[in-house]
């Protein structure tokens, strides 16, 4: 009876087997080392690109109100940038367009215009209500118009004066970069002088805390947007207009001999942006903080028919 003998592995053949082990085991760890590094980076981006799209998005709506019921001049654009800061103008619309008050000096006399400030304080002035009532209130955003001159007011007071109201209003030269108040030494036209509430949004840039701010109403006692933060780990923030012909400037100014850059010229807003991801990763770009530039341009088509009405 034949015996039949059982053989092992050699020396040889195991030493192979576990270099292929080895390399099979090394190249296996080493792709999803990679792979997890890959995510941890992929993760840090995304969450950037996430605050850029929720930045561009809230824009992207809010530019698209600028000029509703409120035709843009020279020297005063529904659609503005000045420093950090965007500002958007429009009439609201709840459901109606919100209605324009007349003013009344409420005196019977023939005057015209008035004495410089108001009729009811230097920063005061009465109105007829409509439809026996008035909506305006403190920390609205107003347009007092006198004749073809405009001016923002901010608020700060309102009384119900029986068939007429009166507002009181900031002291000041200056709103959202537009003139205010009764600046100029604009006097009220006894017979062409109205009021109009606004809605206004507001953007600007908190460099201290790298936040980007939005505001949808003032400060009654500073004018000011009153605001919260939009996005955080804004690293730079730049904002400017632009005009007719592809032309773009920091804001629009009407009253310079530079015709290229005035209110009605206004096409389009142009921002741009250093997204910073809310953290760091040691695996990712050597630990240190990984950025991204992002650029969003809105052309309301509000201003567009602006430059294309008959």
């Amino acid at each position: 009876m034949k015996t039949t003998t059982r053989r092992g592995f050699t020396i040889v053949e195991l030493l192979i087997s576990l270099i292929m082990a080895l390399v099979i085991l090394s190249s296996a760890t080493a792709f999803a080392v990679q792979s997890w590094e890959s995510r941890r980076g992929w993760t840090l981006r995304e969450g950037v690109d996430r605050n850029a799209r929720f930045i561009g998005i809230a824009i992207s709506r809010d530019a698209a109100e600028a000029g509703i019921d409120i035709e843009s001049t020279p020297v005063f654009g529904s659609l503005g940038t000045f420093a950090d800061t965007v500002s958007i103008l429009s009439v609201p619309y709840d459901p109606l367009v919100a209605p324009t008050y007349r003013f009344d000096a409420m005196d019977n006399d023939t005057i015209n215009p008035l004495p410089p400030g108001g009729n009811c304080g230097t920063y005061c002035l009465t109105f007829l209500k409509e439809d026996g009532a008035f909506d305006l209130e403190p920390g609205d955003l107003a347009r007092l118009q006198v004749g073809g001159e405009r001016r923002l007011l901010v608020i700060n007071g309102a009384n119900d004066l029986g068939t007429h109201f009166s507002i009181t209003f900031l002291p000041v030269d200056r709103i959202l970069g537009r003139a205010a108040g009764l600046s100029d030494s604009l006097r009220i036209d006894r017979f062409g002088t109205a009021i109009q509430k606004l809605n206004v949004v507001a953007y600007w840039y908190d460099a201290s805390s790298k936040n980007v701010m939005r505001a949808e109403r003032l400060n009654s006692s500073t004018g000011r947007p009153m605001g919260e933060m939009l996005a955080d780990g804004v690293e730079s923030w730049e904002a400017s207009l632009i005009f007719q012909n592809d032309v773009e400037h920091a804001g629009y100014d009407g009253a310079d001999s530079d015709t290229t850059n005035d209110g009605h010229q206004v096409m389009a807003l142009k921002v741009r942006a250093k997204v910073m991801a809310q953290k760091t990763d040691p695996a990712v770009n050597g630990g240190n903080p990984v950025y991204r530039w992002y650029e969003w341009r809105v052309a309301p088509r509000n201003l567009m028919y602006e430059k294309n009405r008959l």
